[in-house]
């Protein structure tokens, strides 16, 4: 779900459980006044896929404390204002409002543009803006001319290659290529080379290869475009010495085909291969990333990569990191969204005329570039699946798309047979499967550890967890960022609620080292730590709850005192 589409309630619990803005959420305490200009920020919504919530009323510097708006009314009209006048195009907001601890407030829900009208700007700077995690930042030029690019059907793909010719294409490549097109219809068999090749594009009615056809068949298209390749590095890794950025830093080159050849040794010759068993007992040598979804992946992004002159300073990148492999390209999604991505429905390729010629351009083995039936996405998702690892994450900002694949170990056949006895486990997803596994075995999580394991957001982690509390696979402790969860009753007889170690507030170190000397009273406390009565009370709940402290009288009663455990 995103962002914008959440309840004031989970926005509150979402940020409190993140501890900061998150991407397509950006809070304002507005208990003083209207917030300084919000300008850059309704830019920045309306320009990223999914858009994104305002949130008036709540403190980031007091751990998202509710402090109420100043004026509901006044502050909606202000803020609509905004929406209307100080951006270009005008956007039109919605507001939600709702009460939390006794504060009132309010949610401005700002709809992503369509392509037609991105970027939006500010009026008065003529700057756009785009989010990077928790804050706003100014498109640069090329960034800009990517938005206006992506309002019309792209044919950079089509363009005649400035300074190439028919004899850069590699003849071998060319001969391949043009038998597949013959093959596969009659009316291209019975014409000569060249004709299939002006035909299909490759090479433009003057006989100039395309930047399609040089990037596909070229000799050397880097001659030409040095950007269309791909930089390859291993992050630093736990063990590495103390200094290490990198290590097996590649950079590929040569005609499409081989670019993706390339990409898949480098990722088979840096990861591991690991032992899995069959049906039939025999334990069989298997890569640590799926050969197949690899492949996919580098395809699509080799593909569907931005090929106008905005995007072609920037090559398709690969990290293999400790965890995960990471692959970006520049250029957004183009035509879909993300929750389209694999099933088969809407979308349409960046680059027609690029996507057409790969489907009959063969890679040293024999095979397709692409399959050219939009299955690639959902093959990876069927790789992976079969691998027992989780599934891939994808993060589409506008001007570049990212892959990422986590790597998981296989889940141990014990666990796969106690997850096929639980009722309530049916329909899960990958990723729940291995969560609730862990739990099976003592480990706890919460959001953020959630998030650091498996690569997702902050509202994907929090759906995912909710899920498992609802089936009563997983009961969740504490509140807040503290909020931890474990094993639910409905795991069966290994459930037990035992109390999980919550980490303790910010101040929690100054109150107990006070009561050290004895029980005090909540007076006493404020006075001695010189904190604001609500930072004390917030404490001392937080650690009556923990167990650190007893509460001797009644809240709010003359007399009451607070003391150590």
């Amino acid at each position: 779900m995103e962002s914008v589409d959440l309840s004031v309630e989970d926005i509150v619990d979402l940020l409190c459980a993140e501890g900061s803005d998150v991407s397509g959420i950006e809070a304002k305490a507005a208990h003083q006044g209207y917030p300084q200009d919000l300008a850059p920020t309704l830019s920045a919504f309306a320009n990223m896929p999914g858009g994104g919530v305002i949130v008036l009323g709540l403190n980031e510097r007091s751990g998202f404390e509710a402090v109420g708006v100043y004026d509901v009314a006044d502050a909606q009209a202000r803020l609509a204002s905004q929406a209307r006048k100080a951006v270009a195009p005008p956007l039109q907001v919605s507001f939600t409002t709702g009460d939390i601890e006794g504060s009132t407030i309010v949610l401005a829900r700002v709809r992503e543009l369509p392509a037609t009208d991105k970027p939006c700007e500010v009026r008065a700077t003529g700057h756009a803006y785009l989010r990077s995690y928790d804050g706003d930042y100014t498109l640069s030029e090329l960034e800009r001319q990517g938005f206006v690019a992506n309002r019309g059907v792209a044919r950079h793909d089509q363009a005649p290659a400035q300074g190439a010719m028919r004899d850069d294409l590699d003849d071998g490549l060319v001969a391949t290529y043009v038998a597949n097109c013959r093959a596969r219809s009659p009316r291209l068999a019975s014409m000569p080379d060249d004709d299939v090749l002006r035909a299909t594009r490759v090479v433009t009615r003057e006989g100039v290869p395309t930047l399609a056809g040089i990037y596909t068949l070229g000799r050397y298209p880097q001659m030409h475009f040095p950007t269309l390749s791909i930089t390859a590095n291993v992050a630093a890794r736990p063990g590495d010495p103390i200094g290490t950025r990198s290590a097996d830093i590649a950079h590929f080159d040569g005609p499409l085909p081989e670019l993706l050849d390339q990409a898949v040794a480098w990722v088979r010759r840096n990861t591991a291969t690991r032992v899995r068993f069959g049906t039939d007992g025999h334990g069989r040598d298997e890569p640590e990333y799926p050969t197949e979804a690899v492949r996919e992946l580098v395809a699509n992004a080799l593909v569907h990569r931005d090929l106008g002159p905005h995007a072609l300073s920037a090559r398709v990148t690969m990290t293999l990191r400790d965890d995960r492999l990471v692959i970006t390209n520049p250029g957004g999604l183009h035509g879909l969204t993300l929750e389209q991505l694999g099933t088969g429905t809407g979308g349409s390729a960046r680059n027609q005329s690029l996507y057409d010629i790969s489907k009959d351009v063969r890679t040293v083995d024999g095979r397709r570039v692409i399959e050219g039936i939009g299955s690639g996405i959902a093959t990876v998702r069927q790789a992976l699946r079969e691998a027992g690892m989780t599934p891939p994450r994808f993060i589409d900002a506008g001007i570049r798309f990212t892959a990422i694949v986590p790597e998981h170990a296989l889940l141990d056949p014990d666990d796969l047979e106690w997850l096929a006895t639980l009722s309530a486990a049916r329909g899960l997803t990958d990723t729940q499967r291995h969560v609730l596994a862990a739990m099976r075995h003592g480990e706890s999580w919460t959001n953020r550890s959630l998030r650091d394991r498996f690569p997702m957001d902050s509202t994907e982690a929090r759906a995912l967890l909710t899920d498992l509390v609802e089936r009563k696979l997983a009961v969740a402790l504490g509140d807040g960022r503290g909020r931890a969860y474990r094993l639910g009753p409905a795991a069966g007889p290994t459930f037990s609620l035992v109390p999980i170690p919550e980490k303790r507030p910010k101040h929690s170190d100054l109150i107990l080292s006070i009561l050290t000397d004895g029980p005090r009273s909540m007076r006493d406390l404020i006075d001695a730590t010189g904190l604001t009565e609500r930072q004390v009370s917030y404490t001392l709940k937080r650690l009556r709850e923990i167990g650190d402290i007893d509460l001797l009288g009644g809240a709010g009663q003359r007399g009451t005192v607070y003391r150590r455990t």
